[in-house]
C-alpha cells in the first residue's frame, strides 16, 4: 500500500511513466514485505483500532487523536508536554517497533520521542508529575529531523547519547519510518528503516547533558524492566505513529 501510494504519486508527477510504475508495484508485492511471519512473535500494543488505543493512558498535556487509517497523531490544539503510555504491563529484554511520521506544520520538524524502561508514572514518591516520572527514571529515544535547535537528533538516548544530523539517517518530511529499540540487559540499539543509529550503554555515573539540576542520571534509570510511552512534546511539534508492536527477548 505504501508502494502504491508513492507510485501513483510519481506518475503523476511525471517522475515515472506507467510501464516503470507497474514493474515497481510488481516487485513490491511479490518481496513478501508486511506479510504474517515478518514479525512473528511479536504482540500489538497498538492496532490502528479504537479498542487498542483505549488501553493507553494520557498524562501531562497534549494528547493523540485516531485517524481513519489507523495512526494516532498528536493533537494542534491541545498544548501542554505530556505522554501517551501503555500501564498494561512492564517489559524486560525487549524489541520494540512501529512507524512514525513527521507531521509538523509548514517547514518545521517534529519533535517527539519514545519513553522506555520507566516505572509507573502514578504516586511516585520522588516525582509528582506523572510525564515527568518517564523524563527522569525511563529513557527518551529522539525523534528529531530539525536541522538545527536542540543537539540530539533521531536515535540519540535524550540526555545521555548523542545523535547528530548526519547520523540520524534523516527522510523526507512526510515519510513513514520504521523505528527498532532493543534493549538486553542495560544495552539500548536503535535502528530506524533498518539501520542501526545508535547503541547505548546504561552504565552507572553518567550525568545527563545539558545539566538538569534533579535529574538522576543513568543511577536513577537502571531498571531491568519498565513501561513504554510515546512523547507529546507541543501543538507545533505534530507528529504521527502507528503499528506499535513487541517482542519480549
Amino acid at each position: 500500500k505504501h508502494v502504491d501510494g508513492v507510485l501513483d504519486k510519481l506518475l503523476t508527477a511525471g517522475v515515472i511513466d506507467a510501464r516503470e510504475h507497474k514493474k515497481i508495484y510488481r516487485a513490491a508485492k511479490q518481496s513478501g514485505i508486511g506479510e504474517p511471519g515478518q514479525d512473528e512473535g511479536y504482540r500489538k500494543l497498538f492496532d490502528g483500532t479504537a479498542e487498542s488505543l483505549a488501553k493507553w493512558q494520557q498524562v501531562g498535556g497534549g494528547k493523540f487523536g485516531l485517524n481513519a487509517d489507523g495512526s494516532i497523531t498528536s493533537s494542534t490544539t491541545v498544548d501542554g508536554m505530556g505522554m501517551l503510555w501503555f500501564p498494561g504491563r512492564q517489559y524486560g529484554d525487549f524489541s520494540l517497533k512501529l512507524q512514525w511520521r513527521d507531521d509538523a506544520p509548514g517547514a518545521g520538524n517534529a519533535n517527539g520521542g519514545v519513553f522506555v524502561r520507566f516505572p509507573n508514572v502514578h504516586d511516585n514518591p520522588e516525582e509528582s508529575r506523572p510525564e515527568w516520572v518517564a523524563i527522569k527514571y525511563g529513557h527518551e529515544v529522539q525523534i528529531l529531523d530539525r536541522p538545527d535547535g536542540d543537539m540530539y537528533k533521531t536515535g540519540s538516548v535524550y540526555g545521555f547519547d548523542r545523535v547528530g544530523l548526519a547520523g540520524a539517517g534523516v527522510t523526507p518530511k512526510g515519510t513513514w519510518n520504521d523505528y527498532e529499540i532493543r534493549v538486553v540487559d542495560q544495552h539500548y540499539s536503535i535502528y530506524r528503516n533498518g539501520v542501526l543509529l545508535n547503541e547505548f550503554d546504561n552504565d552507572r555515573g553518567q550525568v545527563f547533558e545539558p545539566p538538569r539540576g534533579d535529574d538522576p542520571g543513568t543511577d536513577g534509570r537502571r531498571y531491568s524492566s519498565g513501561y513504554i510511552g510515546l512523547q507529546v512534546h507541543s501543538t507545533s511539534d505534530v507528529i504521527s505513529y502507528r503499528d506499535i508492536r513487541i517482542k519480549e527477548l
